[in-house]
């Protein structure tokens, strides 16, 4: 059964066994034939909170530090923005950067556009747990995207597996969606505990190349008069 998500997001195949079955059960059909073009690579948050801003600032710089240039594109979620206008804020910055960061606090926007690929920044904690939850089932009710999760706060990386696990087994077993484990930020590193900066951005750099290595992006396809020029 072809899927309906808007074309414009196109899901790329991965490298991670598990992603690759989220791919092969969600793949969306992209426009065909010979023009050639180019694909920019666009990675949706999904924030509980606009306090965790900090996490995609963040993420933006260590991965421009790993040689992967990337830039934030915040919605404008007060207007009427649609995902033609979208995409193209996203192809502008495509002419410069590898990656463009969308973080957003409203599950709606990640529906409206259609991303058939989102990051969930979820706290460690119950309360957290059924927040994500819920998220996640608004989510699955429209076009099921491939969804990565990515534990805040735990305690240490036991801490963090058991909230993940919480997380996955019922929203596998009661959403029939799979989750990506994408690391996770222990409680030291969150601003204000103390930690040193360089303590932060390991953590990051962990999340950072799991995103990498495993293709967990959408991709929006450029036309060659899009990119500027070498």
């Amino acid at each position: 059964m072809a899927s309906q998500l808007n074309p414009a997001w196109q899901r790329k195949s991965a490298s991670s066994s598990h992603l690759a079955k989220i791919s092969a059960r969600f793949l969306s059909e992209g426009p065909q034939g010979g023009q050639q073009s180019e694909l920019c690579q666009v990675i949706p948050f999904l924030l509980e909170h606009p306090d965790q801003n900090w996490i995609t600032r963040d993420l933006c710089q260590v991965l421009g530090t790993r040689g992967h240039q990337s830039a934030l594109c915040h919605l404008d979620e007060t207007s009427g923005t649609n995902a033609n206008d979208l995409q193209k804020q996203i192809r502008a910055r495509c002419n410069e950067y590898e990656l463009c960061l969308v973080p957003t606090t409203s599950p709606l926007s990640i529906r409206r556009f259609e991303f058939d690929h989102v990051v969930l920044f979820v706290n460690a904690s119950l309360d957290g747990i059924l927040a994500a939850y819920q998220q996640i089932k608004y989510l699955a009710q429209a076009h099921k995207p491939a969804i990565g999760i990515a534990i805040v706060g735990a305690r240490d990386q036991h801490a963090a597996w058991r909230h993940f696990r919480k997380l996955a087994v019922g929203s596998l077993r009661y959403l029939d969606v799979p989750l990506l484990n994408l690391g996770f930020l222990p409680e030291q590193v969150v601003p204000g505990n103390g930690a040193p900066d360089h303590h932060r951005e390991n953590y990051l750099a962990r999340i950072s190349e799991r995103l990498v290595r495993s293709g967990f992006h959408c991709s929006i396809e450029t036309a060659p008069g899009d990119q500027q020029p070498a």
